[in-house]
């Protein structure tokens, strides 16, 4: 009959089992308990698979039961023969067993008490009974002894389990009476369905097994039997859990409490708090498949929940937990909600390799399944962040699809239109956009921005006015929205194009006057002042056009101010490119290079870097040419050295630009490196422009320096050049100066006596050519010529000093004069030479240290000439006034040398001396 009754309760569908539990309940006067909406959307979606899947799979119990296991004072795998209780001993195994049967029916067979260990319950095949209410009114207990109990034969009999520490001591009624047997068996094993909802009849006995007895008028009171009075009731004892050797321990864990705890906790949204209490449950050895499966989907939430703001940081924990609670039942009617979990959360952090592969396993495996929609819609999102348009359009279509009716659609068809978009599929993308509008008309003011979704793909298909009537219908939707500026003087520019000019100078106008300051604003006056659209790619002939346009207007400052509004911005980026042609137009050259260079080096790779190159190399040319022109060396100095491109595109350097730059090296102090530019323009052939340039650079510096034999070389290297006559004059004279200090007499005196016979050469030159040739005949004792060139280098040289010339030098002449006193003397020519002295006085004062010498030796010449009192004169005169001098010496010996002479002319025959009368005595007389 059990089997039967068990069969017949699998056969019934969950809602007639409900049913026939609330029938019975009724019957039997209990009330119906109350399930939650949770338990009833699990026993809604999981009872058809679990009655197909596992058949024999035991129900979670939904709370505390009469008919649980009664805990026989130790822990739950406690031996029977060790529990404690306060009931006498049966000592008949079989009576204590056995259920008695009520009067008037047959006792059941019982089962044998070695068929099942009593600390086990068996396991139902039929969902559990309903749970007893906890707290229920004192009479209750009695209105159910009123009624007929369920037949003792119904259930399966097992062991009666001990009566747990806490049960009083029973009456000497309770331990005699036989009804008290077969009620402790529904309180050690759970009953089932089939006990319940099968017939039962007979008397019920009022005495319940292992309760105290209550005071009167309180409790479970009531005798049983045929007792009217209340018994006496026992103090409680306290509740003493030991182990095998009898030593106290805690009390064992209760699983279900702990989990009716723990869902407490996740109701109240205290996730993190629930945590510890699911991680308990989960150590437990002995907790049943049910409860364990429950456990782990517990954690699964809890740690989702716990890192619902940091899914990077919870993504192993959330892995880790999820993965074990699916692979602990991998037919469990949550694998699909386990399967979501995993994908979302490598959704979450990116990883979308794994999470698409999660989201299709779980679309295969459970299509059916509603969050399949869910996953591909999170997967689409992330990867239209990711610009992998394709794969989120596979992603979003995949909803729309398959899941048509999905909560999600609305989220997948916008995420499929961007996808579209952004891979300029417009046309398909509009059929979408026109779906969304059909389907859901008025989520543009759910979500404004779809509208700049749907002018975007209007722009995109050439509907400019359709795409304007949206962005009119966004601005009016939200008027002081941020951003608004830049959607504006994007309307202004499209009404530009289109040649209505009246709205877009409205807009511009508009932007301006209640945006000021900001970048459109900016623009919006960039705009008005160029007269129209002037964007990337831009050239200097079409801008010319507008800078003459807008003469009168200040269009650097405007480009200015839009430069330093943003570094990133195109327009921006753009101003700095005009601003450079503005510059170069108003002829500004310097200045623009300086433009056009930051603009290139700030954006390489910008479209216009070639504009700018052109701009850098047009100023250049005309600064070269303005330079040159003023000798302005160290300019162009400049800009060749701060502009490389400059450098990289001139190529090789020309004779101007390296005649140019040496002289800019000269002005800025560094002749080495000028003079090795320069030194290319002495190679022959002679160039036309610059070599006589660079010619007269280093002859002049050698000439300066003294650098004489680097003079003789340069002559060399230029001695076939045609040369100027006068440069040439030039340098044969420096080079014979050269020759004459180096010692080389041949090839001076060749050159000098080439250049005293030139008439065009200056007259300073063929002066020193002259006196360099009287030295030379000096040293050669030719006294004839000598005599010749020096009077020439008198003459000459007087000359220039009359002329008052630069290059008039006196000791030239003194040194003529002085040749010729000396050659004069030698000749005898006593008269000559006297004059000569008598010009060179000139030159010496009465204060020159010459001066004494130059008396003495007037003196010697008036003694040659005869006249000894001149000559004694100016002897005594240096003696008188020169003493210091050694002169003096010299004219105190030939003063001597007179009185000596004198006395000797005296005593000579026919002398003044011998014929002097004697003194006296006239002349003549004896």
């Amino acid at each position: 009959m059990l089997d039967n009754a068990q069969q017949n309760i699998q056969n019934l569908s969950p809602s007639d089992l409900l049913d026939s539990a609330k029938n019975r309940l009724a019957d039997l006067g209990l009330p119906l308990p109350i399930f939650s909406a949770t338990d009833s959307a699990v026993a809604a979606e999981v009872a058809p698979q679990a009655a197909g899947g596992a058949p024999n799979r035991p129900q979670e119990p939904q709370g505390p039961s009469l008919m649980s296991k009664v805990n026989p004072g130790g822990p739950e795998n406690w031996p029977e023969d060790k529990g404690l209780s306060t009931a006498v001993p049966v000592r008949t195994a079989p009576v204590a067993t056995q259920p008695v049967a009520p009067a008037g029916q047959p006792a059941a067979p019982a089962a044998p008490a070695t068929a099942q260990p009593a600390a086990q319950p068996a396991a139902p095949a039929t969902p559990q009974p309903v749970k007893q209410p906890v707290a229920q009114p004192a009479t209750q207990p009695v209105n159910q002894a009123a009624r007929p109990a369920p037949a003792p034969a119904q259930t399966p009999a097992q062991a009666p389990a001990p009566a747990p520490v806490q049960t009083p001591a029973p009456t000497p009624a309770q331990a005699s009476a036989p009804a008290s047997a077969p009620a402790q068996a529904p309180a050690a094993t759970p009953a089932k369905p089939a006990d319940i909802i099968g017939n039962v009849s007979g008397k019920v006995t009022g005495d319940l097994v292992g309760l105290p007895k209550q005071a009167e008028g309180g409790g479970h009171g009531g005798g049983h039997g045929g007792g009217g009075g209340s018994a006496k009731e026992e103090p409680a004892r306290p509740i003493v859990y030991v182990d095998e050797q009898g030593n106290p321990v805690e009390k064992p864990a209760e699983p279900q409490k702990m989990m009716d705890e723990a869902e407490r906790l996740i109701k109240e949204r205290k996730f993190v708090e629930a945590l510890p209490q699911l991680e308990k449950l989960k150590e437990m050895p002995t907790l049943s498949a049910e409860l364990r499966e429950k456990t782990l989907y517990y954690i699964s939430d809890c740690v989702w929940a716990r890192y619902s703001d940091n899914p990077l940081a919870g993504f192993e924990p959330i892995v880790s937990a999820t993965s074990e609670a699916m692979n602990f039942d991998l037919r469990s009617p949550r694998v699909p909600e386990a399967l979501l979990r995993l994908g979302l959360v490598n959704v979450n952090v990116g990883n979308l390799v794994d999470a698409g592969g999660y989201i299709v396993a779980l679309y295969r495996r459970y299509p059916d399944y509603p969050g399949v929609a869910q996953g591909f819609t999170a997967l689409g999102k992330e990867q239209l962040k990711r610009h992998m348009d394709a794969q989120a359009e596979q992603s979003f279509s995949m909803v729309l699809d398959k899941y048509p009716e999905s909560s999600f659609l609305q989220e997948a068809s916008v995420g499929l239109a961007k996808a579209l978009n952004n891979q300029r599929k417009y046309t398909n993308a509009q059929v979408i956009l026109d779906f969304i509008s059909k389907r859901w008309p008025r989520y543009y003011i759910d979500d404004p921005t779809f509208l700049f979704l749907q002018a975007a793909n209007d722009e995109a298909l050439n509907k400019p006015m359709e795409a304007l009537t949206l962005y009119w219908l966004y601005f009016n939707l939200l008027p002081g929205q941020k951003g608004n500026d830049e959607m504006l003087f994007k309307m202004g520019d499209m009404y530009t194009r289109l040649g209505n000019k009246l709205a877009a100078d409205f807009l511009y106008n508009y932007i301006t006057s209640h945006y000021g300051g900001s970048q459109s604003a900016k623009m919006a006056s960039l705009r008005l002042v160029e007269g129209g659209i002037y964007d990337a790619p831009i050239n200097y002939e079409a801008m010319t056009q507008v800078f003459a346009r807008s003469a009168g207007t200040n269009l650097q400052k405007v480009y200015s101010e839009l430069a330093a509004s943003s570094r990133t911005a195109p327009e921006s980026v753009t101003a700095r490119l005009k601003e450079a042609m503005w510059l170069y137009w108003s002829k500004r050259y310097t200045e623009a290079m300086g433009k056009a260079a930051e603009f290139i080096d700030g954006y390489p790779e910008n479209v216009n870097v070639a504009q700018a190159r052109d701009i850098i190399w047009l100023s250049f040319q005309k600064e070269l040419a303005n330079s040159m022109a003023e000798k302005n060396f160290g300019r162009i100095l400049i800009l060749w050295n701060g502009f490389p491109l400059v450098r990289e595109r001139y190529g090789a350097i020309d004779p101007r630009m390296r005649y140019a730059l040496a002289q800019g090296m000269l002005e800025r102090g560094d002749d080495d490196a000028a003079l090795g530019m320069l030194a290319e323009f002495l190679k022959s052939p002679m160039n036309p422009e610059y070599g006589e340039a660079a010619f007269t650079e280093f002859f002049n510096r050698y000439l300066k320096a003294g650098a004489w034999t680097k003079i003789l070389d340069l002559g060399k290297l230029v001695s076939g050049w045609p040369l100027k006559p006068q440069l040439r004059n030039q340098l044969d004279y420096a080079m014979a100066l050269s020759a004459q200090n180096l010692n080389l007499a041949g090839p001076a005196l060749a050159m000098w006596k080439n250049i005293a016979e030139r008439e065009d050469f200056p007259l300073y030159q063929r002066a020193y050519a002259t006196y360099f040739l009287a030295r030379d005949a000096e040293q050669r004792k030719d006294i004839r010529n000598s005599y010749t060139l020096n009077r020439k280098v008198i003459e000459l040289f007087t000359q220039l000093q009359d002329e008052r010339s630069d290059k008039a030098d006196p000791q030239r002449i003194k040194d003529a004069m002085l040749s010729l006193m000396d050659i004069c003397e030698v000749a005898n020519r006593v008269p000559e030479a006297l004059e000569w002295l008598a010009r060179y006085n000139a030159f010496v004062p009465q204060n020159s240290p010459e001066y004494p010498g130059l008396r003495f030796r007037e003196a010697r010449l008036y003694r040659k000439l005869g006249d000894a009192t001149r000559a004694q004169a100016l002897l005594e005169d240096i003696v008188r006034n020169y003493a210091d001098s050694p002169f003096a010496k010299a004219a105190t010996a030939e003063l001597h040398t007179f009185e000596v002479s004198r006395d000797l002319q005296n005593y000579l025959p026919g002398g003044a001396g011998g014929q002097a009368a004697p003194a006296g005595r006239p002349a003549g007389t004896p």
